[in-house]
């Protein structure tokens, strides 16, 4: 017996200390950041801050878009089915959230429907955000003629990478219109955001030769899935322009270092001159960008954000946002919460000139371990429409006071600063 209880101990032991080491070296991953000392402000002239974003984070300009926003699942939906709808060659899907209910069955059903007509439908399914899905819609799809990538599944012999997911949005028909964004298959994101059962959500439609960077992100995440290399010439049709709109898609994928993510909000941060207007779901910022934060802050940048506020899906995550909010408060940098509902969004709004929307959260999951895919516009109307969905979610937001951070007990403290180390895993 006390052999076992050995072996027990020393295997317990093991465990505790792996997790400790993974959460230490994938936190000090996360704090990594190539310093910014001088980003082109984006007021002054946002086509040479998306230059140099170029030159500084590694995602190419395109020019000649044009991008339409939709908000929440009563406008995001029907523009994501009617463009599946009118698919001609190719459906490439590729989404985290996949989860059990109406909304789900309906896409199913209609990437069946889509593959019985004759077109080439591919749909990659995160293993780990597809978990609570009805796995009879996968034989569904196949049987229908669907090929169904599922995104690094739990094996023994790649156990390693298992903890890098793709969290990436992505909607391609025909290789000429794109979508991307925050929003995922459940009945959650379903309806306009009026109670806690809908979430509220922003989606993004993009038409020009920017949706070429996105066909590439889905053909990494394919790739990574099938071993496949997407290389028909249908997938890469001759795009032309769309729009006057300059898109950089940011597509990032960590490996060593600073991320594409990681880099373009930085670069966002640095080049804001004005304003700072920032909505995300999971807002638990790296030391390297509360610094950042706050530094815009004190330069007079009117830095705003929103978070989610009663209604959250991970309590976790809430706390160890918690924990950072004295440092950024103190800074003034503004913290709202959002009431009605749980927000998904994440977005952000430079000067009123520069707009990014896609699946990157604030935090070092999207910023060392996730896939994440997103777009930085420069167009003032179109950071003009940002802004007045940011207004609208404000006014239905609660703003945060520093004495109210103050105040919470010792226990509370203790528990957001416990959270906020664990914060690469959640």
């Amino acid at each position: 017996m006390s052999i076992a209880l050995t072996i027990f101990g020393v295997t317990i032991l093991l465990i505790v200390g792996g997790f400790v080491y993974m959460t230490a070296a994938v936190n000090a991953d996360a704090d990594r950041q190539d310093s910014v000392n001088a980003a082109p402000p984006v007021g002054e002239d946002p086509a040479t801050f998306l230059r140099a974003l170029h030159g500084g984070a590694g995602q190419p300009v395109c020019a000649g878009n044009q991008v339409d926003l939709f908000q929440n699942g009563d406008e995001i939906f029907p523009a994501m089915i009617a463009a599946i709808r009118a698919a001609r060659e190719t459906v490439h899907f590729s989404t985290y959230v996949y989860w059990a209910g109406a909304i789900p069955d309906a896409f199913a059903a209609l990437f069946c429907e889509t593959a019985r007509r004759g077109v080439m439908v591919r749909v990659v399914i995160d293993s780990e955000g597809a978990d609570p899905m009805n796995p009879a819609l996968v034989t569904q799809m196949r049987e229908a003629g669907c090929q169904v990538g599922i995104f690094r599944e739990a094996r023994w012999y790649s156990w390693t990478r298992y903890n890098h997911r793709t969290h990436r949005r992505l909607l391609i028909v025909d290789g000429c219109v794109g979508f991307t964004g925050g929003v995922g298959i459940a009945d959650e994101w379903a309806g306009y955001a009026q109670s806690p059962a809908n979430w509220r959500d922003t989606h993004a439609r993009i038409t020009g030769p920017a949706v070429a960077s996105l066909q590439a992100a889905f053909a990494d995440n394919w790739n990574h899935c099938t071993d496949d290399l997407l290389l028909n010439a249908r997938d890469y049709p001759p795009l032309e322009p769309a729009g006057a709109m300059q898109v950089t898609v940011v597509t990032s994928t960590p490996s060593n270092g600073s991320s594409g993510a990681q880099r373009t909000m930085a670069a966002c941060i640095a080049g804001a001159s004005r304003t700072l207007h920032i909505t995300n779901a999971y807002f638990v910022p790296t030391p390297a960008f509360i610094r950042n934060l706050c530094r815009a802050s004190e330069r007079g940048v009117d830095v705003q954000v929103i978070v989610p506020g009663p209604h959250i899906d991970m309590r976790v995550v809430r706390w160890a946002s918690e924990h950072i909010w004295p440092r950024l408060l103190e800074s003034g940098v503004a913290i709202h919460e959002f009431q009605p509902t749980m927000i998904h969004c994440k977005t952000l709004v430079v000067d009123g000139q520069v707009s990014l929307v896609g699946s990157i959260n604030f935090d070092p999951r999207s910023f060392a371990l996730n896939s994440e895919a997103a777009i930085v516009v420069a167009d003032a109307a179109l950071a003009a429409e940002m802004e007045r969905v940011f207004a609208g979610d404000l006014a239905r937001s609660r703003r945060v006071t520093l004495d109210e951070v103050r105040s919470r007990g010792v226990l509370a403290r203790v528990r957001n600063a416990v959270c906020y180390w664990l914060r690469a895993q959640f």
